[in-house]
């Protein structure tokens, strides 16, 4: 594998845990929002907003190339590991937060709906891939 391509992937994955934080916020807002202001009948248009912004600036950043098509691997077997750390990481999170939302359970039970909760599970999920990989590859 060659120096270049080494090179791309890690680009590749710098962009993929940037926009895996861009949609965290944009599904965290989402699913913060009609516990904020007692509503959910905006939540379509200030959800699709969050969206577009989010991608937006994804695209703004230099993130979206028409030459990188999604693939699950890297070639890369450094960056395959930090791959699945992040999945790691990831799958720790959400036993954590699992574990704690069912200890809250009662005080949440009235306040918050399915929706929102698999909505902050998602948001949940998207920031901890993107934060670990950031992490794991700053040097």
């Amino acid at each position: 594998m060659s120096k270049q391509d080494i090179k791309t992937e890690e680009k590749f994955m710098n962009h993929n845990a940037w926009f895996s934080i861009f949609m965290g916020v944009t599904l965290l807002i989402i699913s913060v929002y009609p516990m904020l202001k007692q509503t959910s009948a905006p939540l379509l248009f200030i959800g699709g907003s969050a969206f577009l912004g989010s991608f937006f600036m994804f695209v703004i950043r230099g993130g979206f190339t028409w030459k990188l098509g999604y693939r699950l691997t890297y070639k890369d077997e450094f960056l395959n590991t930090i791959d699945t750390i992040a999945y790691k990481h990831v799958v720790l999170g959400l036993l954590f937060s699992m574990g704690a939302i069912f200890l809250l359970s009662n005080e949440l039970a009235l306040n918050v709906s399915h929706s929102m909760m698999a909505t902050f599970y998602l948001a949940l999920m998207s920031l901890i891939y993107g934060v670990s990989i950031l992490w794991q590859s700053r040097d």
